[in-house]
């Protein structure tokens, strides 16, 4: 598992102790905490504002997901590395990632 990758992470839902198995992206790997954003596939029923905040992965196949998706960069998440399944999924194509680079670059999430 390396930064960039694009993998499954049992993720607690806000506020509960129930979680989903879902597709993450990788921000930071530091010892066996790892920061991530999430994937979603839900995009239209959102409001405008935050559908500001969730990248388009156009390249979706490629990436190892088998629907169309979007990087949440709402908020950063952390969680040791027991929570996650070790099957990487894909990265992003060097289209979307240069895509990726230049949409955080405006707006105001910070990878650190």
């Amino acid at each position: 598992m390396e930064e960039f990758d694009i993998l499954i992470a049992k993720v607690p839902f806000e506020n509960s102790e129930d979680y989903k198995w879902r597709p993450v992206f990788i921000l930071s790997v530091n010892g066996k905490t790892i920061k991530f954003l999430r994937i979603t596939t839900k995009y239209d029923t959102k409001s405008d504002y935050i559908k500001s905040k969730y990248f388009e992965i156009i390249d979706y196949i490629e990436a190892g997901l088998n629907r169309q998706s979007w990087i949440d960069t709402f908020k950063a998440y952390q969680l040791n590395d027991e929570n996650f399944k070790i099957h990487v999924l894909g990265r992003l194509t060097e289209n979307d990632f240069e895509r990726f680079v230049a949409f955080l670059s405006d707006t105001d999430f910070l990878l650190n």
